[in-house]
């Protein structure tokens, strides 16, 4: 170990919500699993011997049922992933206090200046956590150690599945040059082709490529991708201090497609209204409410409100919600998919309208609701705000608590 050298850690679970399924359900084990909705859906995570099979991620349901017809399909549990989420990235705490959580299945940890704290090198270190992980929470994650972040999600991506990979910073350029640019983090679809264009196709290839023409195909972004293929990556690993998530979404594909947009708004309020059912189990409030609206065509459009203070009010919610709903669906085209999205997280404001003297009969009868729910089920209530409205019943104008939209 060299004085000065940073060692950062990439830790990304394999196939995490197929492991999960696997480790709670040991009859799984070595079976292809896929976990998946309904057949109109899409995969949400294959195992490594679905895979094996063609099967991936974002792959429509019906597509993978034809490549692995013998897999065992599994309906999602979002709840039991988050817990093992928690427990993995509990895990990873417990080395270094500077763990960044990035998604539900990956995170990075700052393992500089831990050899004191372990009694052993970084490399160590980073196989006692996955070692950790495997034993404890009975999946398998992959890790790539390095001196920058993005080197680190390269070396897992290189040890991946069930690997670690540590690359000593003098030999790094020589063995991310060869890989496709594609390997570099934030090029995506887009990026990808304009590259290959322009005949940038391996990482090597980008180095060695003028910044003039780089700032010309990808104006400021072109020094992000330069430093990340160059190895000078200094950007660190941020702890969360919030200690928590960022947002809460739902999504949900129809069992038909439909221009029936009562059917449509139904869905859509029921997601939200789950949605609040957990900001305030969390004891949280959102301050922009978004909605996503997917065709049959697979055309789709997203749209978001901000509000002036965050809520976790079904009312508030489903107000701010069906003005976006107005503003976006199109009544000639059939509608696949809806989702909604709470973002912005904060303390819940106890008053966000002073003029609106019913809002604390609202809120305790949101909580009341929550018990009865949690206790017999979600369909034991239906509250009217979000059954009894239709599409062309709301108008956009009655909520004083909208200060921007944000398309």
């Amino acid at each position: 170990m060299k004085p000065g050298r940073r060692y950062i850690l990439h830790v990304d679970a394999d196939a995490f919500f197929a492991s999960v399924e696997q480790a709670i359900h040991p009859e799984l084990k070595a079976l292809p699993v896929i976990v998946g909705g309904s057949d109109r859906g899409v995969v949400s995570a294959a195992s490594y011997e679905a895979r094996r099979f063609g099967v991936h991620s974002a792959m429509p349901i019906v597509q993978a049922r034809k490549l692995c017809p013998h897999a065992v399909f599994r309906d999602p549990d979002f709840r039991v992933y988050a817990e093992f989420s928690h427990r993995m990235f509990d895990i990873m705490r417990k080395y270094s206090p500077i763990v960044e959580v990035t998604s539900v299945d990956e995170g990075y940890m700052d393992l500089t200046g831990t050899l004191r704290l372990h009694k052993a090198p970084p490399w160590e270190v980073a196989h006692r956590i996955l070692s950790e992980i495997r034993s404890t929470l009975g999946i398998n994650a992959s890790g790539g150690l390095a001196g920058t972040r993005s080197g680190a999600k390269m070396a897992t991506g290189l040890a991946k599945p069930n690997g670690l990979l540590y690359l000593e910073p003098e030999l790094a350029g020589q063995v991310l040059s060869a890989l496709p640019v594609d390997w570099i983090p934030g090029v995506g679809k887009k990026a990808l082709e304009v590259l290959q264009w322009h005949r940038i196709l391996t990482i090597e290839d980008l180095t060695c490529t003028s910044r003039e023409l780089l700032r010309r195909l990808f104006g400021r972004w072109s020094e992000r991708l330069l430093e990340i293929a160059s190895g000078n990556d200094l950007k660190i690993v941020r702890p969360d201090t919030s200690g928590d998530r960022k947002s809460y979404s739902k999504e949900r594909t129809l069992e038909a497609d439909t221009r029936d947009l009562v059917h449509v708004w139904s869905v859509t309020a029921v997601l939200a209204e789950k949605l609040a059912a957990r900001l305030r189990e969390d004891g949280k409030g959102a301050r922009t409410v978004g909605f996503k609206i997917r065709y049959a065509d697979f055309t789709e459009t997203i749209r978001s409100i901000s509000l002036r203070a965050p809520t976790d009010g079904n009312r508030e919610v489903l107000e701010t919600l069906y003005i976006l709903f107005n503003q976006t669906v199109s009544r000639q085209k059939k509608v696949r998919q809806v989702g909604v999205r709470l973002s912005g997280l904060g303390a819940p404001a106890l008053q966000t309208n002073l003029f609106d003297p019913s809002r604390p009969l609202y809120r305790e009868r949101d909580r009341v609701v929550d018990r009865i729910r949690k206790r017999f089920g979600f369909q034991a209530v239906e509250v009217a705000s979000a059954t009894a409205g239709r599409p062309d019943a709301t108008r956009s104008g009655n909520n004083p608590g909208i200060r921007r939209m944000a398309s």
